[in-house]
């Protein structure tokens, strides 16, 4: 199960559906190399640039929690200003497609949605994001991004993970945003939480 996060207090007037999601309350550069074990990889069913593909963790499905509740990973995006804030706190399901180490510390999973969830996507994340939702841990690897240095060195609890591998099935929280960046493709940014279904 991935690492579960303290909840920060739910923003008033926040609970809503963004239907069928339920909800409560720059560039990132060049990606680094990777070393995984041949017993990790697998051949990829979709083309993307820097991109890591495992076989899936076997791991048992864990519950989802009751309510989706914000962490205080928020504070620690760098640039938010980009970043169009649609819900405070959302939950998706689907399959990990793709996951990319990026220069400003952050990891791209990219999750292919289940089909509840497909509403949630907007034209901006065909292309680059191969259709699927951008799931975004904030600050969990070494950061060589200039303007995101700062922000990551002041996080006191970066998200320690596990995360999850391609092919793995999840459930996933955090906040719904549009990237402005990148053309307003869909993002939850910053994960809050994850586990295996």
């Amino acid at each position: 199960m991935g690492a579960l996060r303290p909840p920060t207090p739910e923003p008033a007037g926040t609970a809503a559906a963004i239907g069928g999601a339920t909800s409560s309350p720059a560039d990132s550069g060049t990606s680094p190399t990777i070393q995984v074990s041949p017993a990790q990889v697998a051949a990829p069913a979709r083309t993307a640039p820097a991109t890591h593909r495992a076989t899936p963790s076997p791991q048992a499905a864990t519950p989802k929690p009751a309510a989706c509740k914000p962490t205080d990973q928020d504070q620690y995006v760098y640039n938010p200003n980009r970043l169009d804030v649609q819900a405070a706190c959302i939950y998706v399901t689907g399959t990990v497609a793709a996951v990319r180490y990026e220069a400003d510390g952050d990891l791209h999973i990219l999750l292919a949605l289940d089909p509840t969830f497909t509403h949630l996507l907007t034209p901006a994340n065909q292309g680059e994001e191969l259709g699927d939702l951008v799931v975004e841990p904030v600050c969990v690897r070494h950061v060589t991004q200039a303007d995101a240095i700062g922000i990551c060195a002041a996080d006191p609890d970066p998200f320690a993970g596990p995360f999850p591998v391609v092919g793995d099935k999840v459930w996933m929280q955090g906040r719904y945003v549009f990237d402005l960046d990148h053309g307003g493709w869909a993002e939850l940014h910053p994960l809050y939480r994850w586990a295996y279904r």
